[in-house]
């Protein structure tokens, strides 16, 4: 065979085999990793000519071949691992069908405040103090004090604001005294003394004063909304997005609450300048909940308290991200004092998800309403349920910045997981899936 030849076999050798590469890719990418099914619920799947799906445990009957190709079409609930094949022999992917029964919650709308401890203020930096000589020093960070933490007393006192703590500090340290700080950091609190030290006055100042190189922030979030409650467990979600303070981002909360808020007062949006929702609410004495997580998808614990009433009470089915779908919707929040009313929106795009992430919904509002209240979606509307053919399909989480009309929302299925509903529902059923 001549140089010629060889060369035009290789780069066709080289062609096949990134067809072949493509071709896999494409199979790969068809087939998600997880899929959450209602017992009863048909799904079609998807698979390429010369590809094969398997339960590697053998036929439980979730598998039903159809002229379309395979339906998946589970009896009872569990989870089953299926495995996609290439020519029936070469395993390319494996996925996890979580079949699970129908969830109803009550959706939520009603005004909250958010508490990120319930004493005390949140450590949001730490920062090195210039003493009057110009020399550098770090007692907050020679003391262990860590990002996070809350400073709940000086010495001896119970703190409630930043000013009490400059003043309890300068006086301390003019008295030439240490400064006793009780932190609680997790579920555990303990006890650090500093030295204070007298550091360079900056021009807003009259003069030295001590400091102790920490930058504190009050502890609240503001005001959102809840998304749903589940009357059997008392769970709870909120927000649809992850609380974070201005300084150090995400923050784990140990001691948050919730709270009961009124709405006082509404600020519309335009297009580069959101509007807001503002609110007042008691501090702990209107608790309602506790949080005990605080992640992408919302703020998630228990209730503790009744709710504020609401016409829409009711249970309401949980839609899967899967039936969601593009088309009139619903949202519930509320603008006046604690009164939930429900809005005209429309769902423009849905994005296909098979594992949890948040902007799933693109939708726009179109009731008139709200559009001459509120300019469209504003901040404290995060966490206000939206609500398609009787099911709670999701949340509103942002909105779009140059276009206040429209926004995101994060699909009520990943907010009913990070709660831990999902889990507990099937936990109560010790079925696993068989053959019908």
């Amino acid at each position: 065979m001549g140089d010629h030849k060889k060369r035009t076999f290789k780069a066709f050798l080289m062609l096949m085999m990134l067809c072949l590469g493509m071709f896999l890719c494409a199979a790969v990418l068809n087939v998600p990793v997880h899929m959450r099914l209602f017992t009863g619920q048909e799904r079609s799947l998807q698979v390429l000519p010369l590809f094969t799906v398997r339960e590697p445990k053998g036929d439980v009957g979730l598998l039903v071949p159809t002229e379309k190709g395979l339906t998946l079409k589970p009896i009872n609930l569990g989870k089953v691992d299926l495995e996609l094949r290439f020519l029936d022999v070469i395993p390319l992917k494996q996925m996890v069908v979580d079949v699970v029964p129908k969830l109803y919650v009550r959706p939520g709308g009603q005004a909250i405040g958010v508490l990120l401890s319930a004493h005390g203020l949140i450590v949001s930096r730490i920062l090195p103090v210039i003493d009057v000589n110009g020399i550098e020093c770090h007692p907050a960070r020679d003391a262990g004090i860590q990002p996070g933490d809350v400073l709940e007393m000086v010495a001896g006192q119970p703190i409630r604001n930043v000013a009490q703590v400059a003043a309890l500090v300068d006086s301390l340290g003019r008295a030439q005294k240490n400064v006793t700080i009780t932190i609680k950091r997790g579920p555990n609190r303990f006890q650090v003394q500093l030295n204070p030290v007298l550091a360079q006055a900056n021009a807003n100042e009259q003069g030295p004063r001590y400091m102790l190189g920490i930058i504190l922030e009050e502890p609240t979030a503001g005001v959102g909304t809840l998304t749903f409650h589940h009357g059997a467990s008392g769970k709870y979600g909120a927000l649809g997005h992850i609380i974070t303070t201005s300084l150090t981002g995400s923050l784990p909360i140990e001691d948050g609450r919730i709270v009961r808020a009124q709405i006082s007062e509404v600020f519309k949006g335009s297009r580069g300048n959101p509007g807001e929702k503002k609110g007042v609410f008691r501090s702990e004495k209107d608790t309602i909940g506790t949080i005990e997580k605080n992640t992408k998808f919302g703020v998630f614990g228990k209730l503790s308290a009744p709710l504020p009433p609401s016409f829409w009470d009711d249970e309401v089915p949980v839609a899967l991200a899967s039936e969601v779908k593009v088309g009139p919707a619903e949202i519930l929040t509320v603008l006046d004092g604690e009164h939930v009313q429900a809005f005209q929106v429309e769902i423009i795009k849905v994005t296909s998800q098979s594992k949890p992430d948040d902007k799933g919904i693109v939708l726009r509002v179109v009731d008139e309403r709200l559009l001459a209240r509120t300019g469209g979606i504003i901040q404290g509307m995060s966490g206000s349920p939206i609500l398609q053919n009787g099911s709670l399909v999701g949340a509103v989480t942002h909105v779009f910045v140059n276009d206040p009309e429209r926004g995101f929302g994060i699909f009520s299925e990943w907010m009913l997981q990070e709660a831990g509903l999902w889990d507990e529902a099937r936990s109560r059923s010790d079925l696993s899936l068989k053959a019908a």
